[in-house]
């Protein structure tokens, strides 16, 4: 039969015992406090450089040579070619 060794100064074990258990806790709550603030950091790094490439792309676009009404002229140029279809004992031809 083995029996449980008792300490030698019961009150100075369960002292030691709970100030272990504290600094514990304190060592899980400070990595938890840790992986908060990095994750923090990576969201705020991520919004700076949405917010840098948005306001490159906003400088390029107003850095943009040619007037708007060219712009919308041009555009409008393109969209207006016009092709006849008609049908042919093959099928349709597109001229």
């Amino acid at each position: 039969m083995t029996s449980t060794q008792t300490p030698p100064l019961p009150f100075l074990h369960s002292v030691m015992t709970t100030l272990r258990q504290a600094l514990q806790w304190c060592l899980h709550g400070l990595l938890a406090l840790t992986l908060i603030l990095f994750a923090g950091m990576i969201a705020i790094a991520t919004a700076a450089a949405g917010l840098a490439l948005a306001l490159v792309a906003l400088i390029v676009r107003l850095m943009d040579q040619r007037p708007i009404r060219n712009r919308a002229q041009k555009s409008d140029q393109a969209e207006t070619v016009t092709l006849e279809a008609r049908r042919t004992p093959k099928g349709w031809t597109v001229e």
